[in-house]
């Protein structure tokens, strides 16, 4: 059971991925490499041009397989570019396939997509680049269409593909199979965007990334690495998964490799502890990407092994490897143990900084309930019985989180959240637990390590959100699991921010969002921050908004982040109690534990 919950509480962070379609006419552009066919849209009587699956990397495939990427070669015809191109090989979760208007699936899928509003103002305009999220392991760059975000603010959308699971994060720790290749893609994309993104009239000193979930972790990763440095200049991030407790990095990534190889034979004679990496990574280059693929989709299914804990909320992620995700980054932004890192405040201090959430991420823990209620013996309507909260939900995820200090951070999570009678509020109160612990800790903490990364020097702005706002129809990960929840769950939760950036036309026709008008404007106001920020660096610069509270920075002493509902107003301090606990009790707690046992073993 734990297994379960460990494996499915990874769906939390799946983002949107579908797509529209609709009809245009040709649109011929040289670029360095080559000239491409991409098309026009009218939408809501404006024009934008877009280019649809333009390759920015050469195909990853064979020798290049495990590869970091390598840049696009020149092309001598012109390429049409008017459809999207294949997704990156993954595996599907839940309700997604009967959404997907798209489901072509290739290796080859190193391509990115580029809306170009058309209008009077030939001024180079700035760039915003999307990295989607769905837990490194599912997602794709059609899966956010990016025409209303980009004829709104009038700034140029790009999203990217980037290799996922095994494919994009499979490591041997060395040089054999490089740790982080899809943040490699990532950045390669970006790097592409920097070189050629003028000639579709964008200006390539003004780059924004942004991204939600993994997506939104993603981005951290892109604004902290050395590489990225004159290539970024401000980035967005949406509901990131929290660094300094572990939860965005791979677990055990060596020893899931080899788990791997030895599944496919690749133990071989002449390799028979897998210890030669590079026999081993050569073995498993020559496997079908469908069948390393399924395979290990069957090693990460509960059951087929007994400690799948081992590796991780994320089994194929991101790892520090000193090298594009520096040593000692969760330190960096952890709150108790900070470490000042010169080479990290580099590149960070120089990214105008936003970050944010939704107000109850943690629904995803309810969903996964919901879907084992009636092998559990009860019915989620009248909330989740306390013994099931602890024993098949808490438990196991700490198990993954916290596996030497379980003791301590049961009491707490006791202690703060879940000691209350009444199933309904336990559950709630579990939600608010989940929340905190996986994305709230990381806003507030990833506020404060940029503020330190300025230190007296204020060389970039740092601003925080929180949307508070509830979706007047289903939640986005309603269509996800296919159901939705009682009615004392409604909130605002993970991944209801992707309509209010893209609009509502983000699955498949057929399947919209409901939409009143109390959505429309708080879409509007999130489209205008968003698009103003990337512009200026200030959300309140730009497209005026009236009856809207002005965005007023975070600081040390005030951390302020808007909160955008019904009214869209400035707070302070995010839960100051809950992030105390997370932030400072409980890692001490855990570090004075340590610690102690470490003497009496001497």
């Amino acid at each position: 059971m734990g297994d379960t919950v460990n494996y499915l509480l990874m769906t939390v962070f799946i983002s949107a991925v579908f797509m529209i379609v609709i009809s245009a006419k040709a649109r011929v552009l040289e670029t360095k490499l080559g000239k491409i066919r991409g098309k026009t849209e009218t939408i809501h009587g404006q024009e934008i041009d877009v280019y649809l699956g333009i390759p920015f990397a050469e195909p990853p495939v064979g020798h290049l397989r495990f590869r970091t990427p390598v840049p696009k070669k020149p092309w001598t015809r012109t390429i049409d570019v008017t459809e999207y191109g294949p997704m990156c090989m993954q595996t599907h979760f839940l309700s997604l396939p009967d959404m997907l208007l798209h489901t072509d699936m290739s290796e080859d899928c190193l391509n990115l997509n580029v809306y170009v509003p058309v209008s009077e103002d030939k001024a180079p305009k700035a760039v915003m680049v999307w990295i989607h999220g769905g837990a490194y392991a599912v997602g794709q760059a059609l899966g956010t269409p990016c025409e209303e975000l980009a004829l709104h603010g009038d700034v140029i959308c790009v999203t990217i593909n980037y290799r996922l699971n095994l494919f994009g994060f499979l490591t041997t720790l060395d040089e054999n199979a490089p740790s982080n290749i899809g943040l490699w893609d990532q950045h390669e994309a970006l790097k592409w965007v920097k070189e050629h993104i003028s000639t579709f009239g964008g200006d390539p000193e003004s780059i924004t990334i942004f991204g939600e979930s993994a997506g939104g972790s993603s981005v951290q990763h892109q604004a902290v690495t050395k590489y990225n440095i004159g290539l970024v200049k401000r980035a967005i991030s949406q509901s990131p998964p929290t660094f300094s407790n572990g939860f965005a990095f791979a677990g055990n990534p060596l020893r899931l490799a080899k788990e791997l190889a030895l599944k496919l034979n690749c133990n071989t004679s002449e390799n028979r502890d897998l210890s030669d990496t590079l026999k081993l990574v050569n073995c498993l280059r020559l496997v079908p990407a469908e069948v390393l693929l399924n395979t290990s989709g069957e090693l990460l299914t509960p059951g087929i092994t007994s400690e799948t804990e081992e590796f991780g909320t994320f089994p194929f992620a991101p790892v520090e490897d000193g090298d594009f995700v520096p040593f000692g980054l969760k330190e960096y932004f952890s709150a108790s143990k900070t470490r000042s890192n010169p080479e990290i405040d580099k590149a960070f201090s120089k990214v105008d900084w936003m970050v944010g959430s939704l107000a109850d991420e943690g629904n995803g823990l309810l969903y996964t309930a919901a879907m084992t209620q009636e092998d559990d013996g009860y019915n989620i309507t009248s909330g989740i019985p306390e013994n099931i909260l602890n024993t098949n939900l808490i438990t196991p995820f700490l198990k993954t989180l916290f596996p030497n200090s379980l003791d301590i951070v049961k009491k707490h999570i006791h202690d703060a959240y879940t000691h209350k009678d009444d199933p309904i509020e336990n559950s709630l109160a579990a939600r608010e637990f989940f929340s905190d612990v996986v994305i709230h800790q990381q806003v507030v903490e990833s506020c404060h390590a940029h503020l330190r990364s300025k230190g007296n020097a204020q060389k970039s702005a740092t601003y925080s959100y929180s949307i508070s706002h509830v979706l007047s129809g289903k939640n986005v990960i309603d269509y996800y699991f296919g159901f939705s929840l009682p009615s004392w769950a409604k909130t605002a939760t993970h991944g209801d921010d992707l309509p209010l950036v893209f609009g509502t036309k983000i699955l498949k026709e057929g399947v919209e969002f409901d939409w009143n008008e109390q959505d429309e404007k708080t879409a509007k106001v999130v489209r205008t921050f968003w698009t103003n920020f990337a512009k200026t660096g200030n959300p309140n610069q730009g497209l005026p908004l009236e009856g809207v509270a002005t965005w007023e920075e975070f600081t040390k002493d005030k951390k302020g982040y808007i909160n955008i509902g019904k009214q869209t107003e400035m707070e302070y301090d995010l839960h100051p109690e809950r992030m105390k606990l997370w932030m400072y009790t409980i890692p001490e707690e855990i570090e004075k534990e340590q610690r102690n046992k470490q003497k009496t073993e001497l």
